[in-house]
């Protein structure tokens, strides 16, 4: 394997941050010094703003830990078991909430449960001490934050700024050949499609990476914003380019042909990233009809297709002013530049579902653990009982945990034969710190520029710096007992696995399916929602909800379920639309909208929408707009929005998921 500079300079900064944590950590008499060596071990990342963000929310959840700890101490200090029950359940929900937030503040609660276990769980029998522990323990944790980010602003500190601006990079050529593609009216097959929501995921997860730039120093608060700027209107973008491609697939060709020069004109205007002209919506709205029973619905057509025609180019001459003044080649107008002032990552939806069972699947975890811990009386069980809930937490929430809990126990297996290979053959032959260092560094250089590409090695060095007690005097423990708490940290992964079993069902085509359940049964309550804000708040989490779907889709190997995923986007935005308009209504076209929307909910456990919900989506038509198909008749929002459910379940064919 060839190693790369920047490989070396990880390695080199990890090891010199962990001999100057480590070194102070002796000298000023901390218990327990190699965890200050461990903490940097976890926080050294090869980016500066990733090491900040994660030494504040490491100090954070630590510090609050030490706090909540012994609050808890003081309640139950004369109740071993009550205080075991209740840091069970602290750490739980602290673990739980760490699944909630999809940013890198999880980091911060997922510490917090980890502290609260080792200290009080680890010192049940010895109350007396916990202030002491919890002092130490921050201290610690402290020294090995200020050693690493030390170190990487001394010794080539990198920036994101590379990172964010290859995003950019990436966004705006694919969303501009998307447009392309819809104005020219080239239809994508059905890589086409997924690869269309990769572009989307790859926009999402700027969100996630947000935590960790604003942490950034060398990146200015005004160019993330911009960034996030233009991250919102791409993701606007993707369902107006979505039902422009439909609405254009559904002409006929003499409207094609006559809608030919406008589309011309706005693949101009695309081109150019300037504002659509006055007259490109008119002249959409005046093509010619036909002189059949079907003019009205043209004419209803046209109209949707001119406003978004305009919305969309208007969004993208925003967009290519923005990426003009984050590249200092232009100043943004007043206007706009206060716009972008204001503007907030995208958000990232909670799924409760998923994190409940997980934590569930924690606390029995803990329990089953304890409870072997309580029975035996195993002086080992604390240890076991702290990897279990560590190892789901970490690992437990993907779509295959026990694939993944089984890779982290064999990295697990190799971190206890390093570490053994460290306790008993090199640390024995030090005699002073320089030796020391000799030897530490004969142990984590190779593996810290194994950890510059892979974040497991990592796992190698704290799982094993943590298991060997790494003192100022080194004296290696008793072999007997390096073996049993190799022995209780393994039976505690693999009772993980049976706790991250419990409560969920594995695989990634049962995760598809419930994602897509939880769509069908969202779109449901929105139907009886008469709200925008719930509107717009549908749109961010169907959006979320693609770009987490996106990948599962490839692992199942439906791509060709890509494109009903924006269809279905569109038939939620839809039917919000119609609730929202609904008190606004006439009292027939109320009655005939609530026959549709009524029609709809049934249908959500059903295989494929009926040709009842068609015929009552017409009828609504009728009732809302018996207009003649002259250009001059303006259909409203909601005579759009049932033209827009009427494309999307009957006209494209989505893939249609019952909801049960």
């Amino acid at each position: 394997m060839k190693v790369s500079a920047d490989q070396l300079i990880f390695s080199v900064k990890l090891f010199v941050a962990g001999m100057i944590a480590f070194a102070i950590a002796v000298r000023i008499g901390l218990p327990n010094p190699y965890w200050a060596l461990v903490t940097c071990c976890v926080c050294m990342n090869p980016m500066s703003g990733a090491i900040r963000s994660k030494a504040v929310y490491r100090f954070t959840g630590t510090f609050c830990a030490g706090f909540v700890t012994l609050a808890m101490v003081a309640l139950f200090a004369s109740a071993p078991l009550l205080l075991i029950a209740a840091s069970g359940i602290v750490a739980t929900l602290a673990f739980g909430i760490s699944f909630l937030d999809r940013t890198p503040r999880s980091y911060g609660f997922q510490l917090f449960a980890i502290t609260l276990m080792l200290v009080a769980v680890a010192g049940v029998d010895h109350p007396e001490i916990m202030f002491d522990t919890v002092v130490a323990r921050v201290s610690e944790i402290t020294l090995g934050i200020l050693a690493t980010t030390l170190v990487d602003g001394v010794i080539a500190p990198r920036s994101l700024e590379g990172a964010l601006r290859a995003r950019l990079h990436r966004w705006l050529p694919s969303i501009e050949t998307w447009a392309t593609d819809v104005l020219d009216g080239h239809e994508a097959d059905a890589q086409g499609e997924h690869d269309r929501l990769k572009t989307l995921a790859d926009i999402t997860s700027l969100s996630q990476l947000t935590g960790a730039l604003r942490y950034d120093p060398t990146i200015h608060r005004d160019d993330l914003r911009h960034a996030l700027a233009i991250q919102q209107r791409l993701l606007r973008m993707v369902p107006l380019l979505s039902a422009i491609g439909s609405r254009i697939a559904g002409l006929g060709e003499a409207e094609r042909l006559a809608l030919r020069p406008s589309l011309a004109t706005a693949r101009a205007h695309l081109d150019a990233g300037t504002e659509p002209p006055p007259d490109l919506a008119d002249a959409v709205r005046a093509l010619p009809l036909d002189a059949s029973d079907a003019r009205a619905w043209q004419q209803l057509i046209h109209d949707a297709l001119a406003d978004m025609l305009a919305e969309m180019l208007t969004l993208w001459s925003e967009v290519s002013r923005i990426e003009a003044a984050l590249s200092g080649k232009a100043k943004l107008a007043p206007a706009l530049a206060r716009t972008v002032s204001e503007t907030r990552a995208f958000p990232l939806n909670p799924d409760i579902d998923h994190a409940a069972r997980i934590a569930a699947g924690i606390l029995v975890t803990y329990a089953l653990l304890c409870g072997l811990w309580y029975a035996t009386g195993w002086h080992q069980g604390a240890n076991a009982v702290l990897l279990g809930t560590v190892t789901l937490a970490f690992f437990g929430g993907g779509d295959e945990p026990g694939r993944a809990i089984g890779m982290f126990a064999r990295f697990a297996l190799l971190a206890t034969l390093l570490a053994g290979i460290l306790c008993y053959g090199l640390l024995p032959l030090a005699a002073d710190f320089s030796t020391f260092a000799l030897m530490m560094g004969l142990f984590m250089l190779p593996l810290g520029v194994w950890a510059a590409v892979n974040p497991m090695a990592t796992l190698i060095l704290a799982f094993g710096l943590s298991n060997i007690n790494l003192q100022g005097h080194y004296s290696p423990p008793d072999f007997g007992t390096f073996v049993e708490a190799s022995v209780a940290s393994m039976l505690g992964i693999f009772t993980a696995i049976l706790g991250a079993g419990l409560f969920r069902t594995w695989g990634v085509q049962h995760q598809l399916q419930r994602v897509l359940r939880i769509e069908a049964r969202e779109i449901a309550r929105l139907s009886r929602s008469p709200s925008r804000r719930l509107r717009d708040s549908y749109v961010q989490r169907a959006l979320d909800r693609i770009s987490v779907v996106t990948a599962r889709l490839a692992a199942a190997g439906q791509i060709e379920r890509s494109a009903g995923l924006l269809i279905r986007l569109r038939v939620g935005a839809n039917v919000a639309d119609l609730r929202s308009m609904g008190n606004a209504l006439p009292a027939d076209g109320r009655q005939a909208t609530d026959r549709v929307l009524d029609q709809l909910r049934s249908e959500f456990d059903k295989p494929q929408p009926s040709s009842r919900l068609l015929a009552l989506i017409d009828e609504a038509l009728d009732a809302l707009w018996p207009g003649d198909g002259s250009p001059g008749a303006r259909p409203d929002r909601a005579i759009h929005a049932l033209a827009g459910l009427r494309i999307a379940l009957f006209e494209r064919a989505p893939a249609w998921v019952p909801a049960t």
